[in-house]
């Protein structure tokens, strides 16, 4: 598994973890002499994409993810073309989270909008919603009506436990609660169903029910057990936007149990999304999970060969990560017969690239704003260092926010933004329009409270001790529960390869196509603050001394968590707060205050 970005929004706690997760900061492209890993073709075979964010037009600074969409659906094409020849069957999936994090997708309103008909050119066999569909009712609605019922996908869209609410009220299904059907090839009869995990922030256009709640409460699924037996399914298809490893919630492995109980012999394959890592978990001998990154960084492959398990050896997976860039397309398709001197493109993927270019000049996404004079990283540097970004944000990006009003300027202050809202590292060169919906693709309202400066002091640890906020960490992996066993990853430093993912999951080490250095990574927390305490006679304990919390709206009942239990727990004389305490700060939000930064270079 492999550290990147975690519940986009809203997601998991930063968390200590025991596997290397080295996250990569690719900018030069490997060597033409380093051999990439192959994949192996079984009798089915998957090609899976999830969280990525609106990354329709490669990375411009990351030579490692050189391609883009079009480059693509023409290598899915390609595969399916010489998969078909070898008798074998080709199934596409994509497990949500389609815009926040990309100017091609966040530059329109609403979010998406002009994104999703391209995203929706790749003929997808499966595809559901992650929680960025869901956060405004405009993306709910895009996704729902434009995706979820359109003519392409209205029967290979699946949603299993989320409800659209339609303009008169009535609630009805996101997608199919579950779809039936026969591979062309190997006729491998296929049961697929589809999961988000437990959201809790969805807008009001749509509904969320926890999956273990939907799977025993709601009578569909005991209805298709009864449709569906066991005898007359070879495979369960279980794709979602839930993580391969939560050991937390466990939401992926309560669903496998359920579902075993009523399949005990049947293959099923899950393929998981959200906390943007590479993954793959063995849940038993019959049943896996992969997961395959984010940003369009990672093309994941899995195969299964059936035959063996006819034989009563059992079915034999194999996983791969693909890099997204041209020659590792070209490379795989060279190894299952495609003409290694043949360009890997297609006319539909040559037209696909072409609307991208177009629409990402139609969006002046290239447009200079600023200059950036280094490299700032999210977490492969610590948080004190000075190529950290959230050291920039905490030290010189944030002390520049000025209030709508005058809020007594001499009154300390702790602005806290949740580690979430930023999303990628920020690469030296031009800051462009871009760039802002890279970094930090979020707006934000400034809300503050008045509390004393021993309460105010204590806030960032408490959150950071606590439950989920929108934070970047990575899922502990002390308890998860291997099938099997392997020695631990060597982190890999090679002057002949570039720095990139170096993945270490259920099947070990070597599950990357491409190798590359890895990086070490260091913990993010759930939020980061910027303290300013002015003329400190009394000291920090001193209970009349009044400050303003300062912090996202999207943080409000997080912080009121946070500041009520601290005041139970200093026993103070206090009321506790409610939103009615929550003001209006005003100033501009950080995307724009990390512009005008950059503006003066």
């Amino acid at each position: 598994m492999i550290l990147t970005f975690v519940h986009c929004l809203a997601v998991i706690t930063g968390l200590a973890f025991a596997k290397s997760y080295q996250q990569q900061q690719a900018v030069l492209a490997p060597s033409q002499n380093i051999q990439l890993r192959d994949i192996h073709i079984g009798d089915i075979n998957f090609i899976h994409t999830t969280d990525t964010h609106g990354w329709l037009g490669s990375h411009l600074s990351q030579a490692n993810y050189d391609a883009d969409w079009g480059d693509f659906v023409a290598f899915v094409d390609i595969f399916r073309e010489k998969t078909s020849q070898l008798y074998r069957d080709v199934i596409v999936i994509d497990t949500g989270d389609k815009r926040d994090g990309n100017g091609l997708s966040d530059a329109t309103w609403p979010p998406g909008l002009r994104s999703s008909k391209i995203f929706n050119m790749m003929d997808y066999d499966l595809l559901t919603l992650g929680n960025h569909e869901l956060y405004t009712a405009e993306s709910a609605i895009l996704e729902y009506r434009g995706t979820s019922q359109s003519s392409k996908f209205k029967e290979k869209y699946v949603c299993s436990n989320v409800e659209f609410i339609e303009d008169d009220g009535k609630r009805v299904p996101f997608g199919n609660k579950y779809v039936t059907f026969e591979t062309p090839i190997t006729r491998q009869r296929v049961l697929a169903l589809s999961f988000l995990f437990s959201f809790q922030r969805a807008n009001n256009r749509a509904i969320v029910t926890p999956p273990l709640e939907e799977m025993t409460e709601k009578s569909w699924f005991q209805d298709m057990v009864e449709t569906n037996k066991e005898e007359n399914i070879d495979l369960i298809i279980v794709f979602g936007h839930l993580p391969a490893t939560d050991p937390t919630e466990r939401e992926m492995h309560k669903i496998h149990a359920l579902i075993r109980k009523e399949y005990p012999n049947t293959i099923i394959q899950y393929f998981g999304g959200h906390t943007h890592i590479r993954d793959f978990v063995q849940l038993d001998s019959k049943s896996t999970c992969l997961q395959s990154g984010r940003f369009a960084e990672t093309v994941g492959f899995l195969s299964i060969n059936i035959t063996n398990s006819l034989d009563g050896d059992g079915p034999i997976f194999s996983r791969r990560y693909v890099d997204f860039n041209k020659d590792a397309f070209k490379y795989h398709l060279s190894r299952i017969g495609h003409d290694a001197n043949v360009p890997a493109s297609t006319k539909k993927g040559k037209t696909i690239s072409r609307l991208v270019h177009d629409l990402r000049h139609e969006l002046n996404l290239n447009e200079k704003l600023g200059y950036i004079p280094q490299t700032y990283y999210v977490s492969t540097r610590p948080l004190d260092s000075e190529e950290n970004l959230y050291h920039l944000i905490t030290h010189k990006i944030l002390p520049n926010l000025v209030p709508s009003k005058n809020y007594e300027p001499s009154m300390s202050r702790f602005i806290l933004i949740n580690t979430g809202s930023v999303r990628y590292d920020l690469y030296k060169g031009p800051f462009t329009k871009d760039t802002e919906y890279i970094v930090m693709p979020f707006n934000n309202d400034w809300r503050f409270i008045t509390v004393p400066l021993v309460v105010a002091s204590r806030v960032e640890g408490y959150l950071n001790k606590g439950p989920v906020i929108a934070s970047l960490g990575v899922p502990s992996s002390h308890h998860k529960q291997h099938f099997g066993g392997f020695q631990k990853c060597p982190l890999v430093n090679n002057p002949n390869l570039s720095d990139g993912y170096t993945t270490e999951d259920d099947f070990g080490c070597h599950g990357d196509d491409t190798p590359h250095n890895s990086q070490r990574e260091y913990d993010i927390p759930n939020v980061v603050q910027c303290k300013e305490v002015k003329n400190l006679q009394g000291g920090e304990t001193d209970p009349l001394r009044m400050v303003h919390v300062i912090f996202y709206s999207f943080m409000e009942l997080d912080i009121l968590n946070a500041v009520n239990s601290i005041i139970n727990d200093l026993g103070l004389r206090m009321e506790n707060l409610t939103t009615n305490d929550c003001s209006h700060y005003g100033g501009d939000s950080t995307k724009k205050l990390l512009r005008d930064y950059f503006s003066q270079f």
